[in-house]
């Protein structure tokens, strides 16, 4: 699009409601987060929409006659048209004030709505996933051998939370597939170029710093669970930096020291931290990848790529079409 100034555009989906205009869309997203959310609000007046596919006169009445909680939404923002899906799920809920608020959850919203009594004597992660998480299609990055598993009326969400937080397993739906795996695994298939001078919005330039790995001090506790309750424990880092433990599962000692450190030199390197303020474009999304060159400081160690650990979106008439990007580790 060669244009001086680009129209923001937007193209919003509630069950077999259509809108292309909105007050305010905030989205947030990150692969640390098992929910990516989304909320919608609409302008005060809303005369018309496309219903089922055709334009109707919705002035002088309540909205939710048309939309209900469990609606699948899709949200489509761009500009001058080019509109793109930037967040589809479901109404979790319709607030009651003017003007009208409509929070929305991804595709997590149907997995906290089941539950689960089972006892596997032995199963692997992606076994697990096939039972509780049916008809998806599944990314495991790392297909570990979970060993007995015990399901007592738990809903898939929870389960997914319990491999979170004993397991150091994180989870989260992108494009439709659910993604398992350890963060220090995550391989990003895009990988967006950022420009400090061209693509952030530079009244907010001052959310990114760039840090020395000597500043950062951490100790990481590596641990890991075995099938009939043994552990084996490896430590690493600076014994006086701040402490983070790392849950793992039927490792050898080998295997323990080598994701230990391997998330250690995730941590501890010489880069970027914090966030990245850019526009709609380029459209990035979290678990990608983005390559970040500063003009003040070429053929520098600041030019390097890094992990999106999140997106905030926000779309409205007062800040425009932006991004926030959250860096994680460098690549």
């Amino acid at each position: 699009m060669n244009y001086l100034f680009y129209n923001m555009t937007c193209e919003v989906t509630i069950g077999n409601v259509r809108f292309d205009r909105v007050n305010n869309i905030h989205i947030e997203q990150s692969i640390k987060n098992q929910t990516k959310t989304a909320k919608i609000i609409l302008p005060r007046e809303y005369n018309s929409a496309i219903v089922n596919g055709s334009v109707e006169s919705i002035a002088r009445k309540n909205i939710t006659e048309f939309i209900k909680a469990g609606d699948a939404v899709s949200i489509k923002l761009g500009y001058d048209g080019d509109n793109e899906e930037e967040f589809s799920g479901v109404v979790s809920s319709i607030g009651a004030d003017i003007p009208l608020e409509i929070d929305c959850e991804d595709e997590m919203w149907h997995l906290k709505r089941t539950s689960y009594t089972k006892v596997f004597p032995n199963v692997t992660l992606l076994q697990l996933l096939k039972y509780i998480a049916p008809g998806y299609t599944y990314n495991v990055i790392d297909d570990i051998n979970l060993g007995k598993f015990t399901l007592s009326n738990a809903s898939a969400y929870k389960i997914l939370e319990g491999l979170k937080s004993s397991y150091g397993l994180h989870s989260y739906f992108k494009s439709g597939v659910l993604t398992v795996g350890f963060m220090i695994d995550v391989a990003p298939i895009a990988v967006h170029q950022v420009n400090i001078n061209r693509n952030v919005r530079a009244n907010e330039a001052n959310e990114l710093k760039f840090l020395r790995k000597e500043d950062i001090r951490v100790l990481l506790k590596g641990i890991s669970l075995n099938r009939k309750g043994g552990r084996l424990t490896y430590d690493f880092g600076d014994k006086l930096g701040a402490v983070r433990t790392l849950h793992f599962t039927n490792k050898t000692l080998d295997e323990l020291k080598n994701l230990t450190e391997k998330t250690y030199k995730s941590l501890s390197f010489d880069g970027y931290r914090g966030s990245i303020p850019t526009w709609g474009v380029p459209r990035t999304k979290p678990g990608d990848g983005v390559f970040i060159t500063d003009p003040n400081y070429e053929n520098s160690e600041r030019a390097g790529k890094y992990l999106i650990e999140a997106v905030t979106i926000d779309f409205n008439g007062n800040d425009g079409f932006k991004r926030t990007n959250t860096l994680g580790m460098k690549l």
